[in-house]
């Protein structure tokens, strides 16, 4: 069937809308439509999602997802001959359920998430000083903070909304159709999961984020990169939120110094 149109292991990526009429494919039409009626692919299109089965030579993996509340559906095809007993993790991010970056990239592949008609916010979540938290306490509590992210984004976004981890500690959120103020809610639902958590835990995570709105007219590379400006600004106000602190402090220390001194020179004695 087939079998001289992708190596053996290689990931096939097809996406499909309800119709069954295919918006993106790795391979040539024709070819991919042969291996989704081949494949059953068109009778296993309800239930529960992911759905992964084997078929005659072949691992096949399906999931959906919605695009202004209109579902699609994303197949990965690879032959059984290769060493991938769940095809699922290709997309499928082991530590934290959400997306990962290979997820990510045939969205952004494809583009159909530009549309005239549609409202499109992404947020770009990084959570801080993870790179501190290995070095000072290590990785499993590095490990443990990325777990806590991805969970309170799986609790604070809407089914039609997507979560993906990007990579390391970065993490993207696609929201559909809704209101601008709408992002701005979430981050803060995810803030307020994860201060939930962390307090159990008895850890401390951060996060900075940034948003950025698109539609037919920006990619979702431009898209992420406009976000991960909003991000770095929020971050640099951190720090200098730090720096104030930290000299407020010192300017307290001082006074404090300084009073002791003349209450010293006053009373000639060291204080009660």
């Amino acid at each position: 069937m087939y079998q001289d149109n992708f190596n053996k292991g290689e990931l096939v990526c097809i996406v499909i809308n309800q119709e069954h009429r295919i918006k993106y494919s790795q391979i040539d039409i024709q070819t991919a439509h042969d291996y989704l009626q081949q494949l059953n692919i068109f009778d296993n299109l309800s239930g529960e999602f992911p759905i992964q089965y084997a078929s005659g030579s072949y691992w096949v993996s399906i999931d959906r997802f919605h695009v202004a509340t209109q579902p699609y559906f994303i197949i990965t095809l690879t032959s059984k001959y290769y060493k991938c007993n769940n095809c699922s993790k290709a997309l499928i991010d082991i530590a934290t359920g959400l997306y990962n970056r290979n997820y990510w990239e045939q969205l952004n592949t494809e583009n159909c998430y530009q549309s005239e008609d549609q409202r499109l916010f992404l947020i770009f979540i990084d959570i801080d000083n993870l790179k501190k938290m290995n070095d000072n306490y290590g990785h499993l509590v590095g490990d443990q903070a990325i777990k806590i992210v991805g969970e309170a984004i799986k609790k604070s976004i809407d089914k039609e909304d997507l979560g993906i981890r990007y990579g390391g500690d970065e993490f993207i959120i696609l929201i559909l159709n809704k209101e601008k103020e709408v992002a701005g809610k979430t981050i803060e639902k995810i803030r307020k999961e994860i201060k939930s958590e962390t307090l159990k835990k008895g850890v401390t995570v951060d996060i900075s984020a940034g948003v950025a709105y698109g539609g037919y007219s920006r990619s979702l590379e431009e898209m992420l990169e406009a976000a991960d400006k909003e991000l770095y600004k929020e971050k640099g106000t951190k720090e200098i939120g730090k720096t104030k602190k930290g000299m407020a402090l010192k300017g307290l220390k001082k006074l404090k110094n300084m009073c002791y001194n003349i209450f010293k020179t006053i009373f000639r004695r060291e204080p009660l």
